[in-house]
């Protein structure tokens, strides 16, 4: 099974959706994640065709919630039966934006729950406090939905932390591990790549990283015995590289 993380970069800064969508929609047709968590998902989005294209081998979680103002929905594989699924702002955080969503999902007889999600963001002492308390409300919802269906449990996003960070601290104190820590072949470069810049030709064109996996914000971690990592890849094909400031990041897991 292939699950993907990917901030699409919300076009908040005068850089529209339509001159960026099929960059995205190329990356995600390419690597065919199984489940595919997206941050940043604006009014400019659901406005885009990017659920549309996508609507022959996917279908939405999370989309309807709120009158389209999750910013983290997911879209999700048609030959996996959705079981429950939901959604939780998070709490202590000025910004609607950061939330969790969540899916129990069963395939082959075999269950297992996902959550998608985006963390705060600002820097400092006290901002780390918060995406602390992030990571505590999604380790608790991680904790619940392993015990009511008896699940490995998979998080990923967007989480504005680095691996030093105290959000690293609540997932290892909570038994959650980091499966770069577990897989097999890993690329060791930051998510984090910058801002594409807007060329002559009104296209947005972006660059490689010189940073190292410390530097990444964007992380996949679960809960759960027996969960084998063959993949943890950081993409940086240029199509992504053009579209958003962040590189998708995929793995590849049996459980």
């Amino acid at each position: 099974m292939r699950i993907m993380t990917s901030n699409i970069w919300g076009d908040y800064f005068g850089n529209p959706v339509n001159v960026r969508e099929d960059l995205l929609y190329g990356i995600f047709k390419k690597y065919s994640p199984d489940i595919l968590g997206m941050q940043e998902y604006t009014s400019g989005w659901y406005k885009g065709n990017l659920y549309t294209w996508l609507s022959g081998e996917y279908y939405p979680v999370g989309t309807e919630l709120y009158n389209n103002i999750n910013y983290v929905p997911m879209a999700i594989k048609k030959e996996y039966k959705l079981l429950n699924y939901g959604y939780e702002y998070l709490e202590n955080t000025p910004d609607i934006s950061k939330g969790i969503t969540w899916a129990v999902l069963e395939k082959d007889g075999k269950v297992f729950a996902v959550c998608n999600t985006h963390f705060w963001w600002r820097i400092g002492e006290e901002h780390e406090v918060i995406r602390a308390e992030n990571a505590l409300q999604l380790t608790n919802l991680m904790k619940h939905l392993h015990n009511r269906y008896n699940c490995p449990v998979f998080a990923f996003g967007d989480m504005n932390a680095l691996l030093s960070s105290k959000v690293f601290e609540v997932y290892q104190a909570n038994g959650i591990d980091h499966l770069h820590d577990l897989a097999q072949v890993k690329d060791d470069v930051s998510t984090h790549h910058g801002d594409p810049v807007l060329g002559e030709d009104g296209r947005y064109h972006g660059k490689k990283t010189q940073n190292d996996k410390h530097y990444s914000y964007d992380h996949i971690v679960a809960l759960g015995e027996g969960i084998k990592v063959s993949q943890y890849r950081v993409i940086e094909d240029i199509e992504a590289l053009d579209a958003t400031d962040h590189s998708p990041v995929y793995v590849d897991v049996e459980f």
